[in-house]
């Protein structure tokens, strides 16, 4: 891989602070935190998500990610987000960019996330979900390292 990320490959815990765009395009603050640990078979991606304004929602997720195997650039995910269904997806190293693309079981919901790598402790995130062919929500974040975190 020709970048080094800290994102996903450094167990650590990550501010979010950004804006959330609903299906009708309105935005609302959106803030929260990610926990990323390392066990020896499996990393993990535990989110808490805050978005603020009349629809006030709060999301979890926990993804389960195959640790990226040597000289290879992506690897595998599934999260349980609380939705409907499980998601699965990639992570893909693209120099200073990570990309996300994934989709339910069912293939209803899909989506994309893209972080690009501003610093070793910061990141820009881009993403949207769809639902079928409409657009149900997209997020504009910053991504900030807080601390470490003691692998599992």
């Amino acid at each position: 891989m020709p970048r080094t990320h800290t994102y996903l490959f450094e167990p650590g815990l990550w501010s979010i602070q950004g804006v959330y765009y609903d299906e009708s395009e309105r935005p609302h603050a959106q803030t929260g935190q990610i926990v990323i640990s390392h066990g020896p078979k499996l990393w993990t991606m535990d989110s808490q998500i805050q978005i603020s304004g009349e629809d006030k929602r709060d999301f979890v997720s926990r993804y389960e990610i195959v640790p990226f195997p040597p000289n290879v650039s992506y690897t595998e995910w599934k999260s349980y987000a609380g939705g409907p269904e499980p998601l699965f997806g990639l992570f893909v190293v693209v120099e200073e960019t990570l990309l996300a693309p994934w989709q339910s079981q069912s293939g209803q919901y899909w989506g994309q996330e893209a972080l690009y790598s501003q610093s070793p402790d910061a990141y820009l995130c881009r993403g949207f979900t769809f639902l079928k062919e409409r657009k149900t929500s997209s997020w504009a974040v910053r991504l900030t390292r807080e601390s470490g975190a003691t692998a599992n």
